[in-house]
């Protein structure tokens, strides 16, 4: 057994020698290789004519990085007891994670694996003592699996929820930390509080939220309270510190790997502090899993499955070192969606979501409905707008409604940036809506006022 740990150790690290000699040899012509087309065309494998605004959702992975998983599952399956049993894909993981944690300014003992920020969410809530009448803190602009999981927890340990409002569209980020304070505020003493959770980079509308000013609210408010940060969005979009992050009160972070990093699916890490570590279980207990087995290795093995999306996160990391950095490749896409979430609502003769400061690479920007029509004829259009930017035009975006203070209803897309997008495919999804929208008009429908919608 000793000499097949040996053997796999060494098949990998030749697979992982054969992938760098290969990202070394191709960067000679990578550094003439412009963002955009010509780097679509190299490293991905879209359909032909297709773009891809909908990074966010389900990311995109170069080809660089899926051979380098595919090496993985080639040494996997050759020496299987190796792989699993004798610290095969153990030892990858172990040149890997410093790698990650040092992109995410942390400690590397504190970083865990994970498939996804969904088990990693799962993983925190569900392993926390919960005591009737406990209270759940989240905002209005949290992803659904955190309020699908509260009312589990709501079911199972009779826990409240309580939802901070947050409105959008949002001028400032006080638009987010006024309402946080007041719903603190109205919470009474002693402070039954037991978690509060706030994404970094909101998903509905995207945002940046100010996180490290919401933890230290929380802390002043309900000093034993927790904070759980959702970074789903975070991990090469924007930076992360968690240095900075822990000193203002945040006891764990959560992320993806397969959306902004662009490692394989079923990829992302859990950040925890020391301070609960023990208490924090898997989504899966495995065989491995004793009530003495340590923080990192109660993570790494989940039972028999496929570790080498996490294997090939060092290959992400490596694509994008080859690429130009992480300041390179951040700064490009931030850039790209500043400008056109600008030119965007000129043209549209609408807004933005949230301000430039607080625009990730991805940005929301209203649709020209007018605000007279009926909810329903809005509802209708925007539905025309979106269905009909991948049918007609093979362009994804997200379409998502808001709901405003007023009571009103207007109709957003939510638009990525990414390395292989460039100005000329924002000026013909533009384009492209503003034609859909003009056919709102031209269908036969009801009539409202001169205009003919549908």
């Amino acid at each position: 057994l000793n000499d097949a740990m040996v053997s796999v150790h060494h098949n990998a690290m030749i697979v992982t020698g054969l992938l760098l000699a290969s990202l070394a040899a191709s960067e000679p012509q990578s550094e003439g290789i412009p963002f955009g087309k010509p780097t679509r065309e190299r490293y991905f494998q879209f359909q032909p004519g297709f773009l891809n605004f909908n990074h966010g959702g389900f990311g995109a992975t170069p080809r660089l990085v899926r051979q380098a998983q595919s090496g993985f599952v080639d040494q996997q399956e050759a020496q299987p007891t190796a792989w699993f049993a004798s610290g095969g894909y153990q030892k990858i993981l172990s040149e890997v994670r410093p790698r990650l944690a040092e992109m995410m300014n942390a400690n590397s003992s504190d970083v865990v694996f994970l498939d996804d920020a969904s088990s990693g969410l799962n993983a925190v809530l569900r392993s926390l003592p919960w005591q009737p009448q406990d209270v759940m803190l989240l905002t209005s602009a949290a992803y659904a699996v955190l309020p699908n999981t509260g009312k589990w927890l709501q079911k199972r340990y009779g826990i409240q929820i309580v939802q901070a409002e947050v409105h959008f569209p949002a001028k400032s980020a006080e638009a987010i930390l006024e309402p946080v304070e007041r719903a603190l505020l109205k919470l009474p003493q002693p402070c039954k509080l037991r978690l509060a959770v706030f994404d970094h980079v909101s998903s509905y509308p995207p945002a940046i939220l100010p996180v490290a000013r919401l933890a230290r609210m929380v802390k002043a408010r309900c000093a034993e309270t927790l904070v759980l940060l959702d970074g789903a969005h975070a991990l090469g979009q924007v930076p992360i510190d968690m240095k900075q992050l822990a000193e203002a009160g945040v006891d764990a972070y959560v992320t993806d790997g397969h959306k902004w990093l662009m490692a394989p699916k079923g990829s992302g890490a859990l950040w925890a502090s020391r301070s609960i570590q023990d208490i924090l279980e898997p989504a899966i207990i495995s065989s491995d899993n004793a009530p003495t087995t340590k923080f990192q290795d109660r993570f790494d093995y989940i039972g028999t499955r496929d570790y080498t999306s996490w294997c090939a996160m060092g290959a992400a990391l490596d694509f994008r070192e080859m690429l130009g950095g992480e300041e390179k490749i951040q700064g490009y896409t931030s850039q790209l969606a500043g400008w056109a979430g600008r030119m965007m609502a000129h043209a549209f003769g609408t807004e933005t979501v949230v301000p430039l400061t607080m625009t990730p690479s991805m940005f929301a920007v209203c649709l020209p409905i007018p605000a007279d029509w009926p909810t329903d004829a809005q509802q209708r259009c925007a539905g025309v707008i979106a269905g009909g930017l991948i049918e007609k035009y093979s362009m994804q975006v997200i379409s998502f409604p808001v709901h405003q203070n007023s009571g009103n209803v207007t109709h957003w897309i939510r638009v990525s940036s990414q390395i292989y997008l460039e100005q000329q495919d924002f000026l013909a999804l533009t384009h492209a809506v503003l034609t859909l929208r003009q056919s709102c008009k031209s269908r036969v429908g009801e009539r409202f006022g001169s205009e003919v919608v549908v």
